[in-house]
């Protein structure tokens, strides 16, 4: 898979000890950058545009205007937005509420999933 044209960004506050984060580490050839804030992950889009973004934690990080500014913000590239949620406490609400992301995910993901995850991604930016 080549990721050579972008990276992964991470947006979350508990990702720092997540397995999600330690997966991807150990399967993307391209870097994965962890945003601890909206504000931060739009500086780093700014420097260049991801391939992959994943959402953590609860809805409140999904904001309705963040996800229209990142969605806008990477738009000509066809980056995958995601968001990732916990099993016992899932916090998405319907897909028309948030129409900038691209899918759900519930943690915790198995090795297959990240890796297809990152398979469709880069094949998304490449068309």
């Amino acid at each position: 898979m080549d990721s050579s044209n972008g990276y992964i960004l991470m947006l979350g506050h508990r990702l720092g000890a997540d397995l999600t984060l330690q997966s991807l580490s150990t399967q993307v050839e391209g870097p994965v950058f962890v945003a601890q804030s909206a504000e931060q992950a739009v500086a780093r889009i700014e420097q260049g545009i991801p391939y992959l973004v994943i959402l953590s934690g609860t809805d409140k990080n999904w904001a309705p205007a963040f996800i229209h500014r990142l969605r806008e913000t990477v738009k000509p590239l066809g980056t995958t937005i995601v968001a990732l949620t916990e099993s016992h406490e899932p916090s998405w609400s319907p897909q028309e509420e948030h129409p900038g992301i691209d899918g759900f995910l519930v943690k915790p993901l198995s090795q297959d999933v990240l890796h297809l995850l990152v398979e469709s991604a880069v094949a998304k930016t490449t068309l």
